[in-house]
């Protein structure tokens, strides 16, 4: 590919620009969000961002985006360094077959009117930003949508850009999901269930039913896999990367809840159609109110205050709970660190769990063993004249290994 392709970032100069009440507005906004990336100014890009028209454009999104990822300071005299081609001297991953056909089948809804050639381009520079991501962090797994999240920071960003924030967005924000199995996924979907059903215990018992996986697609891929429009997705993650990884569940809680009426209609007992229903997210989402609703609830039912303690139950090493502080980005080598203990932890639940289901398999017949074993020991006791003192030896070895000592 030409250097003038790797230098320039994807134009989108045939999209709809946000309309503000007027003009003066809108010139009133960018200069505001120029002098908040300028400053670096993380709470003012905040504000921006979950505001009327979020960060407006593409070249703002550009100089603001890196902020909010944590990696503008790796700009060097004014100028950001080119993307390395070193991973490629680096061992294939073993998920670069599953990479390459979801590659293939990339930039169904957007970029519009642009050539075969030019699209092939892209998915070139799609498939190189992940493949390099995953042979430089090999502690990630690829997950089915993950190329949707690429795709929007390649087009918004360029490719060089995008060469830094891809590894960014995986380790702080998605780390969760490309672990090797899918349990933390499955604490992030209870998080969901727990604010819905906060915030509107009539709808969450109507919908107790379905499963709580009707999150997996919009969290994991950060809405990108279900939003069509370019400039509704990219609106939206000015709003996601603005925000503390949560704020992602937050939102598909919103979501949800602002489509009470449409889910209540719904019969509570057919599971399948409330599951789809609830995944399957409209088209037409009014991003600008979403955001502020999810502020608000975000604000009302915090995650430590949710019931049931899903979020005490949440593993210290989560992404929800390590990349809160956005003023004080983590670097990509504490990011892996901090993976390769959730790595741990996740093999020490499985064992734990295979030794709890033996267990129980085996209970009855052991309990049966033990039980005759005691007789027998019992009886023996009494003959010997040892009952008394060897029993309690026995009782308080028992205590004490059981932890009731």
């Amino acid at each position: 590919m030409g250097s003038k392709t790797d230098e320039m970032p994807y134009s989108s100069a045939s999209l709809p620009s946000v309309i503000l009440p007027n003009h003066a507005a809108r010139h009133e906004k960018r200069s505001l969000i120029e002098e908040a990336c300028q400053r670096a100014d993380l709470a003012a890009l905040a504000k921006l961002a979950t505001s009327t028209g979020g960060l407006l454009t593409d070249d703002l999104r550009r100089r603001a985006w890196p902020i909010l990822l944590g990696y503008e300071h790796e700009k060097q005299g004014g100028k950001a360094p080119t993307a390395s081609t070193a991973w490629k001297a680096l061992p294939r991953h073993s998920d670069e077959d599953q990479v390459r056909l979801d590659v293939d089948r990339a930039f169904v809804y957007y970029p519009r009117d642009e050539s075969e050639e030019s699209l092939e381009r892209k998915r070139t520079d799609l498939y190189d930003l992940i493949v390099s991501t995953l042979r430089q962090h090999r502690i990630l797994s690829y997950f089915q949508s993950y190329h949707d999240v690429v795709q929007v920071l390649l087009l918004v960003l360029g490719k060089d850009s995008a060469s830094r924030a891809v590894p960014r967005i995986s380790l702080l924000r998605l780390r969760d999901y490309m672990l090797p199995t899918i349990a933390p996924a499955r604490k992030h979907f209870e998080l969901v269930s727990a604010v819905v059903r906060t915030a509107d215990p009539e709808l969450a018992h109507h919908l107790s039913e379905a499963e709580n996986s009707s999150a997996l697609s919009a969290t994991h891929s950060l809405f990108a896999h279900d939003v069509q429009d370019y400039g509704d997705i990219a609106r939206l993650y000015d709003f996601l990367l603005a925000h503390e990884p949560i704020m992602s569940i937050y939102l598909f809680a919103t979501i949800t809840i602002s489509r009470r009426s449409e889910l209540l209609e719904l019969e509570s007992d057919q599971s399948d159609m409330l599951t789809y229903m609830v995944a399957k997210l409209p088209q037409n989402l009014d991003i600008d109110g979403l955001s502020a609703s999810t502020i608000q609830l975000f604000k009302d039912h915090p995650p430590e205050k949710l019931p049931g303690f899903f979020w005490w139950r949440l593993s210290s090493c989560s992404v929800l709970k390590t990349s809160r502080d956005l003023s004080r980005p983590q670097t990509l080598e504490e990011a892996e660190a901090l993976g390769r203990k959730q790595i741990q932890q996740l093999r020490r639940d499985e064992s734990l769990q295979k030794a709890k289901k033996q267990l129980q398999q085996h209970r009855r017949p052991l309990g049966f063993a033990a039980a005759i074993l005691m007789g027998a020991l019992s009886i023996y006791m009494r003959k010997s004249g040892y009952d008394l003192p060897v029993w309690s030896f026995i009782m308080s070895t028992i205590r004490l290994v059981s932890g009731r000592g």
